[in-house]
């Protein structure tokens, strides 16, 4: 029962934060009750009565509500409260709940907020080490103060910082146990597929060719029951093709695990050996480069994907289309990457290519496996696929 007590306040951060306020508040007043306030009474600018530093103290107090949801805003508005009781002399109450604000604010911000924080934590160290040289010899007291307020500062953000960095180093343990157990799966999955299902496929496809060949020698070349026999095989056909299909898609994902970063420069460049002789790849306004910068700082895995997606869809338009291959992308503002493949389409063109390519609809698959998606579409010019990538993935890192 404690246990389930303790799990949900952990996944309900604002009931978390109440309680930590009211705790920080009911020490405070216990403190100010036994009278540990006026800490650094001696270089107060001035007095104050007792019943100011519980104003104080209930100002700051509120603001560890902030700590999950704003903890910059918090830890701006507490420095101030802080600032404002050192100048009366200071309260215990106080300077522990700003550095609780400290804490959270290292803890919780987000990764640009907290190296703004740092750089400006340094630029203030450096100052205080400047301006010690000219406070020691005129007002030692309150060289102490500066000294002992960025010692509190700096145990509170190491502490914040430590956390912060052992939250970071389970959560890539975590993805990386992740993506173990996915990557086993796959593989289980594809070998299950291969060995039960698509063998089953390809045994019931023989047995129907050997339906028809018996029909043909009963001379019924032409009957009700070998065009039965006839739509029965192409029905197996094209589930076979359909399950290599899948099956490529998890070993293609699988493949990608572990390896070098790709040359994706190179990898375009090939792009074009796909297509027949006599036709081409035309980059527009410098797609190829737009593309290869946009995918030069990537994870292997995802620029491996992406690249096997434009190869299975310029191979797809060297096979249905006619003349040359048209690729745009551009960068829009909210970081993504599009990328567009135009090609006139052959009317005599085959329906589908035979089975071990991962099709269209695969590399749909593999796209949604990056964030990203496949709009691919028959246009009154022939064939046109768009692929759209987010610039960065699911943990937020940018692949550019």
């Amino acid at each position: 029962m404690d246990t389930d007590w303790w799990v949900r306040l952990r996944a309900q951060p604002a009931r978390r934060n109440t309680l930590i306020a009211l705790f920080w508040l009911g020490l405070g007043v216990v403190l100010w009750a036994f009278g540990v306030r006026g800490l650094w009474q001696l270089v107060a600018l001035f007095g104050a009565p007792p019943w100011a530093f519980l104003v104080t103290l209930g100002a700051i107090a509120p603001l560890v509500l902030l700590r999950t949801r704003r903890p910059f805003l918090g830890l701006a508005l507490g420095a101030v409260i802080a600032i404002v009781d050192t100048l009366m002399g200071a309260s215990l109450g106080v300077v522990l709940i700003f550095t609780d604000l400290v804490y959270a604010a290292i803890k919780y911000g987000s990764e640009r907020g907290v190296r703004i924080l740092t750089r400006v934590a340094g630029i203030a160290g450096l100052g205080l080490v400047l301006a010690l040289f000219g406070i020691v010899p005129r007002d030692p007291g309150l060289a102490v103060l500066l000294v002992q307020w960025a010692l509190i500062v700096l145990v509170s953000g190491l502490w914040g910082w430590n956390v912060r960095a052992e939250r970071a180093r389970t959560r890539t343990e975590l993805a990386a146990r992740h993506a173990d157990e996915n990557r086993e799966l796959r593989t289980r999955i594809a070998h299950d597929l291969h060995d039960l299902v698509a063998n089953q496929i390809a045994v019931a496809g023989l047995h129907i060719e050997a339906a028809k060949l018996q029909s043909a020698k009963l001379g019924n070349d032409h009957g009700p029951l070998t065009l039965s026999l006839d739509r029965a095989k192409l029905g197996t056909e094209r589930a076979h093709r359909e399950l290599r299909g899948l099956i490529s898609v998890l070993t293609v994902v699988d493949g990608t695990d572990g390896r070098e970063p790709v040359r994706v420069t190179e990898a375009l460049q090939q792009l074009g050996q796909l297509m027949p002789a006599g036709r081409a790849i035309r980059w527009h306004d410098g797609a190829a480069a737009r593309i290869g910068e946009a995918l030069s700082h990537a994870q292997a895995s995802r620029a491996t994907i992406v690249v096997r997606v434009l190869q299975e869809l310029v191979a797809n338009a060297a096979q249905h289309g006619i003349g040359d291959l048209a690729v745009s992308a551009e960068r829009d503002d909210v970081q993504q990457l599009r990328v567009t493949l135009m090609n006139a389409v052959s009317a005599d063109s085959a329906p589908e290519r035979p089975g071990g390519g991962l099709g269209v609809a695969g590399t749909g698959v593999l796209l949604t496996s990056l964030g990203g998606e496949l709009d691919s579409r028959e246009t009154p010019t022939g064939w046109r696929a768009t692929l759209t990538l987010p610039l960065h993935d699911p943990t937020g890192r940018s692949t550019t």
